[in-house]
């Protein structure tokens, strides 16, 4: 009851001083991150095991499901059209060139790295979480479609990088079989979790729309219908052997798909759930540093410090180029690229059932686990005052300026104060 009660009582800590604790940045994920530790080092010094480690599977498997289906469920691609692409440059550009990049990097540090090995780290550490810093994605000191842009990413780059980690770490599984059986159980994994997501979302996308239609439901129950749907297609995908996390994010295309503009009030149980669930992954990650501490080597910090750096910055900045945003700007977007739950979550992925032992370097578990950790502090704390000094930084840009120009409002993720979306443009 330990771990339940240091957690429990970490949450009621934030919210009760979250206030204060906002002017010095410090997030929620901070608290229960440092709260973690502390049970894990009180563990160790016992002798015992601080939690169990399938705990922390399950808790990132709902998280994860949970974010995933309800941040596909909000994509609206004539709206991205409309923002003048900046989303979908991150994305389709900035996100495989940070794989690329990222790939190349651990090759060249981390001693006795493959190939494959540094796909898979690079691959794990490309996803970003916008919830590590709400203060940037809040604020209405950061123009609109700057934030729009960075919560948009990091709603849609877990999903789309998830195949890329099944695909890496299958083959890295199936070293020395010289069969491709490895590639007929990657590719059966995206295709039956795709499909598996595109029928719940397609039947529940229409059994909503009817019921709404013919006033079968109340408002006071939609909350119930994303949960529903994400589990669905969790249960359905295991069932055919597809992925769980591809069978979530196909589900919430294809509800909307179906549906139509989704009503938030559909989507916000989730949303909270996840986000909830979330905390509880980020406190029992912070458990499991205390034993992944005495792994950490020079090569380790330093391939994370370029992870959260340079390899974020150098695609974005590639990504953004023609674009006409000032360098402040991009140097503002690449920087809150924070790394958090679906890295977590797709390492877990990436090493199956392995008993804990990977298929792959060893070594890639510690750089996933010290880059989220330097991720977590170094942009939670960081915030706060880069969100004021590039507010006053767009304050002295001209009206033409566009960073200042007019965006269309986007559905977006993560916890995030919608009606700061509806603020008059700075």
């Amino acid at each position: 009851m330990l771990t339940v009660g240091l957690f429990s009582a970490s949450v009621l800590a934030y919210a009760l001083f979250s206030r204060l604790l906002d002017r010095w940045s410090v997030t929620a994920q901070i608290v229960v991150l440092a709260a973690g530790i502390g049970l894990g080092v009180a563990a160790r010094g016992s002798g015992e095991t601080a939690f169990d480690t399938e705990l922390l599977r399950v808790a990132g498997e709902l998280a994860l499901i949970l974010t995933l289906v309800v941040d596909a469920a909000r994509i609206d691609l004539p709206a991205l059209r409309r923002t003048e692409g900046l989303p979908i440059r991150l994305l389709g550009l900035g996100l495989p060139l940070t794989v690329v990049l990222g790939t190349i990097v651990a090759v060249v540090v981390l001693p006795g790295f493959t190939i494959l090995d540094a796909i898979i780290v690079s691959a794990l550490l490309a996803p970003t979480d916008a919830a590590l810093g709400a203060t940037v994605v809040n604020s209405a000191r950061v123009p609109r479609r700057i934030r729009q842009a960075l919560n948009v990413e990091s709603g849609l780059n877990d999903g789309l990088v998830t195949p890329i980690v099944l695909v890496a770490a299958s083959a890295a599984a199936a070293a020395g079989d010289p069969t491709d059986a490895w590639i007929r159980h990657a590719v059966a994994e995206v295709a039956f979790g795709a499909f598996a997501g595109i029928v719940v979302g397609a039947l529940a996308g229409i059994a909503l729309r009817v019921a709404v239609a013919r006033r079968w439901t109340r408002e006071g129950s939609h909350w119930m219908a994303a949960p529903a749907i994400a589990f669905l297609a969790w249960a359905l995908a295991h069932g055919l052997g597809g992925n769980i996390f591809v069978a979530a994010f196909a589900a919430g295309i294809a509800t909307t798909a179906a549906y139509g503009h989704l009503p938030e009030t559909f989507l916000d149980a989730a949303e909270v759930g996840g986000d909830l669930v979330g905390l509880i992954v980020f406190f029992l990650f912070g458990a499991l540093l205390v034993n992944i501490a005495g792994g950490v080597s020079v090569p380790v910090v330093i391939y994370a410090l370029l992870s959260l750096t340079v390899v974020r910055l150098l695609p974005v900045a590639l990504s953004l180029a023609g674009t006409r945003l000032r360098w402040p700007t991009v140097a503002f977007v690449g920087w809150f690229g924070p790394r958090g739950l679906a890295s977590i979550v797709l390492t877990l992925v990436a090493l199956g059932d392995s008993g804990g032992t990977p298929q792959f370097d060893a070594t890639v578990i510690s750089v996933v686990a010290v880059t989220v950790a330097l991720s977590v502090v170094a942009h939670g704390l960081s915030a706060g005052p880069a969100v004021a000094r590039y507010g006053n930084f767009v304050s002295t840009l001209p009206e033409d300026a566009t960073e200042r120009a007019r965006s269309e409002a986007l559905r977006t993720r993560g916890g995030v104060d919608r009606r700061s979306f509806d603020e008059p443009q700075t």
